[in-house]
Formats: C-alpha cells, sequence, structure tokens
C-alpha cells in the first residue's frame, strides 16, 4: 500500500472516531476571511504557489505573495523577500497578514511579529497556522533538527514521508509551542483573539499501523481535553 493510500484510510478512520472534529485548514481560512474587510491589502507570507488565500481575491482589494522565491501564481502581485529580515512596505500599510506553514522555517520568528506589527494597520489581525513540536511526529523533526544537519534531516524527511526535495526545507521550531507563540505575539504588541491546537493524523500516516497510532493519540487527547497537544496551531491576532 503506498503512503496515498495510507493516508486516505487514516482519514477515513479518524472520520469514523471522532466525528464533528474541527478542521485545521478550514478554520484557518474562516478566520482568514472572517478578519478580511472589503477593499483590504493582504499579505500571504511564504506563499509558495498554491495561492491558499485566493479566496479572499473577490473581497481584498489586492492580495500579495511573500516568499523568498520568484514566484508566479493567482494573487495580483508577488514580492521575492527574505522576511526573516524585513518586510518591504510601507509601515501601517496592510490590513490582513497570513501564513501556513511558514513560522517553523524561521530563525527569529519574533522578529517577523516586531516587522509585521509596523506595516499592520492599528487593528489588523495575523492568522497563522503552523506545526506544534509537543505533538510526537513534529517533537521528533524537531529533536533531528537540533542533532543532525538539516540536509541529512531533509533527507530522512523525504524518505520517511515521500515528500519531494523541492517541498523540504529547513526547520527551527523557534515559536512553535502555543505558550511561545502566546507570549512572543504579546510582546511584539499583539492580542490574542484566537490559539488552539489542531489534528494532524497524516503527517506519520505513511502506513497504516502509524495510521492507526495517529487516530488513537487524538481519540485520547480529545477524551481528557487537552488543549494543547494536537499537531497545528491556529492563531488569530490583533495589532493593538
Amino acid at each position: 500500500m503506498n503512503r496515498d493510500a495510507s493516508r486516505r484510510w487514516t482519514s477515513e478512520l479518524y472520520r469514523r472516531f471522532l466525528p464533528g472534529e474541527p478542521d485545521a485548514y478550514t478554520t484557518f481560512i474562516h478566520l482568514a476571511e472572517s478578519a478580511c474587510p472589503e477593499g483590504a491589502r493582504v499579505i500571504d507570507m511564504g506563499c509558495g504557489e498554491e495561492g491558499y488565500l485566493s479566496s479572499l481575491t473577490g473581497k481584498a482589494e489586492m492580495v500579495i505573495g511573500l516568499d523568498d522565491r520568484p514566484l508566479k501564481g493567482p494573487y495580483e502581485r508577488y514580492i521575492q523577500v527574505d522576511l526573516g529580515k524585513s518586510i518591504p512596505l510601507d509601515a501601517e500599510s496592510v490590513d490582513l497578514a497570513a501564513s501556513k506553514f511558514f513560522l517553523e522555517h524561521l530563525e527569529d520568528p519574533p522578529r517577523l511579529f516586531r516587522n509585521l506589527h509596523e506595516v499592520l494597520r492599528q487593528g489588523a489581525q495575523l492568522i497563522l497556522m503552523t506545526p506544534n513540536i509537543i505533538y510526537y511526529p513534529y517533537a521528533a523533526n524537531y529533536i533531528m533538527s537540533t542533532i543532525l544537519a538539516q540536509e541529512k534531516r531533509m533527507r530522512l524527511v523525504e524518505v520517511f514521508s515521500g515528500r519531494e526535495p523541492h517541498d523540504i526545507f529547513p526547520v527551527f521550531y523557534r515559536c512553535n509551542t502555543p505558550r511561545r507563540m502566546r507570549r512572543e505575539l504579546e510582546r511584539a504588541g499583539f492580542d490574542i483573539l484566537h490559539i488552539k491546537t489542531y489534528s494532524d493524523c497524516e503527517v506519520s500516516a505513511v502506513v497504516r499501523p502509524l495510521g492507526a497510532l495517529a487516530v488513537a493519540y487524538e481519540k485520547i487527547v480529545s477524551l481528557l481535553g487537552i488543549e494543547w497537544a494536537r499537531g497545528f496551531i491556529v492563531v488569530a491576532a490583533r495589532r493593538k
């Protein structure tokens, strides 16, 4: 059985044993759509080419993709930039900032938060989705990132997960627990509106036994009401 089939089987098992559980991706998009005012200027940080915020293009005046690679895609504008250093936009010129699976790749997330505080208008929101290193697969990846050279770690991820090499990047996990996320955002001048972890059964479901383990873990976490232990962190924060 290939990895994709194992992940589909795991997703079906998850829906069977945890029906109605909220989904991180759906929550992320809902928060972004709710935070986007008419005629907004929106930035998608570390956007890649998938255009994950394309649903906002009819409501926003402009969605700008920011990435360190030269890209083309569905957004009106793209800017090639190292977001770990700066955001090349005017102060208080952005109505909504969002990123999905980007924060874990930054060496200095608090610097990004401070830069975002400068470019966001007062009252504008920041929506983030990133892995939670309390969750055991990401904890393992975090440990590997501290003891192995990034190239070796990325090769192991490629072999284990089946992902393409161009889709695997260095990770640092400098702000990847709910507690650390809350602390650093508040220090940078944001109010937390939403912070919660969500299930991620598929990341380790490369074979059925690992998928079943992931579902069992989620069931136990749900029964015990442990809000901080799932795989994805989704955050909404408002600039003061």
